[in-house]
């Protein structure tokens, strides 16, 4: 019986499912209760041996901002050990990393902080041994997208002395979504020029090009997304919008939308298809043919981005550093991304959110973003223009 009600809850659409997981989430949380102020002293961040847990085995872009973290944190004269959570949470592991240790053999005396980069609806401290972690300075290290958090996120609050943010939108989230939280909340950048991507060698450009069956004639502009990181709010729909404004009948050119897990997404599929119309010079890189991130952006010859919101944007840090054009929407974007060689922005105008996966279920009053996609549309024509003359 139990195993039928399970089969059919995760029959339920979305919309229905994450709205009532983030009830049963709050739920756990209150019952599970991990109080500092109950357990011990509030304490403040040492610095001088930082254990970074985060889900660095997990492949996703949550697993590198705890990599850029642990960087950020050396950059800063600490030593650092990296703890893996991706196992201990039940989650896949496809990368996993020599360098990490596991929750459980985390026990070092000379450790004076623990970083947790994930945000506080994963109870990460039932991980560590308790005893262990409450001799430590307990730091979130958290990661969100719009100006709203979810409110249960603030009785969670109550397991950290401390909680970071990557970026400056981040932070002013946590000061207005935390207002009696009284324990220091600070910002912490992340360290995107010390494991930099490489720019792209020409004979590798080649080399994959070829592989992928696109000419060097063919001016190439992609968008790497993740459904399950939310379809509206990355937005590929205008992503479309923009390139075919730009290239109307054009057909030396070609969009080139990563999306491995779109197939978990058949209606979000279906209008992204409906939008495309047929257009044959756009092709949808999903699970049946895969592409690695760097081989991607070797194909490409601008990466276009139509989210409505970032917490950070490791795409389009990655893309510029690999040497391509990058467009995006400006809307609260990090300066240090701003500052990147190649980052164009294009204005936008501010909405009600509209979230039919229901990931920002039940914040009231939350807004988002929406780049202005005709100035897409006359970036992406200046930029062909300038690295092919006349459009073919």
């Amino acid at each position: 019986m139990i195993f039928m009600l399970r089969r059919l809850f995760r029959a339920l659409p979305p919309s229905i499912r994450l709205p009532i997981d983030r009830l049963r989430e709050a739920r756990r949380l209150r019952r599970d209760r991990f109080d500092l102020g109950v357990l011990r002293p509030h304490r403040t961040f040492d610095g001088r041996h930082v254990a970074v847990a985060g889900v660095f085995g997990s492949g996703t872009g949550l697993g590198r901002a705890a990599e850029l973290v642990a960087l950020s944190l050396m950059d800063r004269g600490s030593q650092v050990t990296r703890v893996d959570l991706t196992a201990a949470l039940s989650l896949p592991v496809p990368h996993p990393d020599p360098r990490c240790i596991v929750p459980a053999a985390c026990r070092a005396d000379d450790i004076t902080d623990v970083v947790i980069v994930l945000n506080p609806d994963q109870p990460a401290w039932r991980v560590f041994d308790r005893d262990w972690l409450l001799g430590r300075t307990i730091v979130g290290h958290w990661i969100w997208e719009i100006e709203q958090f979810p409110a249960f996120w603030q009785g969670a609050s109550d397991g950290f002395d401390e909680v970071w943010a990557g970026t400056e939108l981040v932070l002013d989230a946590i000061r207005h979504s935390l207002p009696r939280f009284g324990r220091p909340l600070r910002l912490m950048p992340y360290a995107i020029e010390a494991d930099p991507f490489s720019p792209v060698e020409p004979a590798r450009r080649a080399a994959v090009r070829a592989r992928e069956g696109l000419n060097e004639e063919t001016f190439a502009v992609g968008y790497s997304f993740a459904a399950s990181s939310n379809y509206y709010r990355k937005n590929p729909e205008d992503a479309v919008r923009a390139f075919q404004r730009a290239f109307p009948d054009q057909r030396m050119v070609r969009l080139l939308l990563r999306c491995h897990d779109l197939g978990t997404r058949p209606f979000e599929r279906d209008a992204l298809e409906q939008v495309i119309g047929g257009d044959d010079r756009i092709v949808i890189c999903d699970a049946a043919r895969r592409i690695g991130m760097s081989d991607f952006y070797a194909l490409l010859d601008v990466y276009l981005s139509a989210s409505r919101a970032e917490g950070y944007g490791l795409n389009l840090v990655e893309a510029a550093q690999c040497g391509l054009p990058v467009i995006t929407g400006g809307w609260r974007l990090a300066p240090e991304i701003l500052a990147l060689p190649g980052v164009h922005t294009v204005g936008y105008a501010l909405e009600p959110l509209h979230d039919p996966q229901g990931h920002y279920a039940g914040i009231a009053g939350a807004t988002w973003s929406r780049p202005d996609v005709a100035e897409m549309a006359v970036l992406l024509r200046s930029l062909r223009l300038k690295a092919f003359g006349a459009v073919r």
